[in-house]
């Protein structure tokens, strides 16, 4: 009976172990269940936000409440407007750091940025 036992509980740990982390099937249920919506001026793009850290890629202090944003290629210091399409409300955002590193995702907003548009996750918005 035990090595049954052990046999049965290796193979549980192997499926846990080789399914997709959380967050991963998070973005994949959002790809799947959302497309952009709304008019907009420059082009729909998914962002994230973030609200911990201690220094961006560019050398200064990481600061949540501050109108920042991570981008993988513009430039350090290129002022990008971020409109949410649900309610009209924008921001403009510094790029200081590089990222987001997940597939799909252009802007990581900082915390203060978010919340000044009104976004509550991942989401649809419009960058210019």
């Amino acid at each position: 009976m035990r090595p049954i036992f052990c046999i049965a509980a290796l193979v549980a740990t192997s499926l846990i172990a080789s399914s997709a982390p959380a967050q991963s099937r998070g973005f994949a249920w959002f790809f799947s269940h959302s497309r952009p919506h709304g008019s907009c001026a420059g082009q729909h793009v998914v962002a994230t936000y973030y609200s911990s850290g201690r220094r961006t890629a560019s050398g200064q202090a990481f600061n949540s409440g501050g109108f920042t944003a991570a981008h993988r290629t513009l430039p350090f210091g290129s002022q990008v407007a971020v409109t949410n399409p649900e309610n009209g409300r924008s921001v403009t955002v510094t790029i200081n750091d590089r990222g987001p590193f997940t597939r799909g995702v252009t802007l990581d907003l900082a915390r203060g940025a978010a919340h000044a548009i009104g976004m509550s996750g991942t989401q649809w918005v419009c960058m210019s």
